[in-house]
């Protein structure tokens, strides 16, 4: 995946400079086009021929959900158990999300057990259940459209790349003044 990411980089948007979401759109489809039918692939089970020459029978991914559960992730991790130490501040972080405990736990290890059904965290100090709170980064809605998901999560996406930029511009920042 990541050479096919970087020769799509460099063979399609490097090369064609898209600049809407529409022209981005019309050259990918275009790259994934010429990828598959016409461009030869070096892997073994292409023989340097182009994947759909090569294996023309492949099965067709199911149509996207029109609905879906946006926190459906979370039985998933259901009774599963993070370990964190209590922070000085009587924090701990779980997923970019910080949760107070209590400041008389600082330095203390505490087990964070999830309760999907719940909703919420269930903090152990050894065989202790402490306190529960409730979790947060949760949708709302238990069904959404499709279209508003992807919404959701391309700007989740674009806010986590802004986070990732200031936190690198502050290091590089402290480490001039190191």
């Amino acid at each position: 995946m990541e050479r096919y990411h970087r020769t799509y980089k460099q063979e399609c948007l490097l090369v064609h400079h898209p600049a809407t979401l529409e022209e981005v759109r019309e050259v990918t489809e275009a790259f994934v086009h010429h990828s598959n039918e016409e461009r030869p692939h070096q892997g073994r089970s292409c023989g340097n021929q182009p994947p759909r020459v090569a294996c023309p029978l492949l099965p067709t991914l199911p149509p996207l959900p029109s609905i879906v559960q946006p926190n459906r992730w979370l039985q998933h991790f259901h009774q599963q158990a993070f370990v964190r130490l209590v922070s000085w501040d009587g924090c701990v972080e779980l997923d970019l999300h910080t949760y107070y405990i209590s400041q008389s736990l600082a330095g203390q290890p505490v087990a964070l057990l999830v309760d999907a059904h719940e909703r919420c965290l269930n903090v152990w100090r050894a065989t202790t259940l402490f306190t529960r709170l409730p979790m947060k980064g949760l949708f709302e809605e238990e069904e959404m459209p499709f279209e508003h998901y992807v919404q959701v999560m391309q700007q989740e996406a674009h806010s986590q790349a802004q986070r990732h930029q200031w936190q690198r511009r502050t290091i590089s920042q402290r480490s001039l003044w190191a």
